[in-house]
């Protein structure tokens, strides 16, 4: 099983050239599924959503799951930020801002964790998080994901105001209902690390990916544009992720610049 992780794709802002070559690498990687994980427009305007529909209509046919990022909520349009704030989302991608994909021995959960009335901050709501722990509980499945826009964890200080409210007891009740691995984006800043690092007791072998901004040109800390690659073989129990760069002095644009085994629960193996 092969996912393939974008996030903040910020469509709006995007580099012509990295679409080019974001396309024609994920046709070349033939994913049984792609991930959304929020910021996919700049500043969530109908025809930036037409643009990312555009861009998937070139992607080889898998099924697709989004979920939100606060720039997926209109900032100027102040009516529809608190009438109708993921009216042009729905339209792009259904009606579930909160979706699943099951199949086999994996379960995708996706999860909002913006809020209208927050223009940046994310937030792990109560009510969310213990929906989300009884259906991870409720799963036999081995690899349990979850994905959300706003981080759990961090590297550097001064994303430390990016770490969503509640992503403490989040990552506690969900990984003890057997989350393996949380992905997120916000702030393009990818990195991959044990949860236990930052939540001391929380399982050893549960982890966070945070993907970068595939395709923008609001890229940062001289981190290049990304995405994550999640390769899961069920029948040999292996997961792995790696992260694809993009350079514009490759000729194939994308590729993969740190790879990541990362262990199951009940395995010795490390990254």
């Amino acid at each position: 099983m092969r996912l393939i992780q974008l996030s903040d794709l910020h469509f709006g802002t995007e580099r012509p050239e990295v679409i080019e070559a974001l396309t024609a690498t994920i046709c070349n990687l033939q994913p049984d599924l792609v991930l959304l994980s929020g910021d996919i427009t700049q500043r969530a305007r109908r025809g930036q959503f037409r643009r990312c529909e555009s861009f998937l209509a070139q992607l080889p046919a898998a099924p697709v799951l989004a979920v939100p990022g606060n720039h997926d909520i209109p900032l100027f349009n102040l009516w529809q930020r608190f009438w109708a704030p993921y009216a042009h989302f729905r339209s792009s991608f259904g009606p579930n801002l909160a979706p699943e994909y099951t199949d086999a021995d994996l379960l995708v959960i996706g999860v909002n964790t913006t809020r209208p009335d927050r223009h940046v901050d994310g937030c792990f709501q109560p009510e969310m998080v213990a929906h989300v722990e009884q259906r991870l509980r409720r799963s036999s499945a081995s690899l349990k994901i979850v994905m959300g826009h706003h981080p759990v964890d961090r590297v550097l200080e001064s994303d430390e105001r990016n770490v969503a409210e509640g992503a403490e007891a989040a990552v506690r009740q969900w990984s003890d209902a057997g989350m393996v691995l949380y992905l997120g984006g916000h702030i393009h800043y990818p990195f991959c690390a044990p949860l236990e690092r930052r939540y001391p007791g929380v399982h050893s072998e549960c982890w966070t990916a945070q993907a970068g901004t595939a395709i923008s040109r609001r890229v940062r800390d001289g981190k290049p544009n990304s995405f994550n690659l999640i390769e899961w073989q069920s029948l040999r129990r292996q997961l792995q992720l790696e992260r694809w760069d993009y350079s514009s002095s490759s000729s194939n644009g994308f590729g993969c610049a740190e790879a990541f085994q990362l262990p199951l629960r009940g395995e010795s193996s490390s990254v």
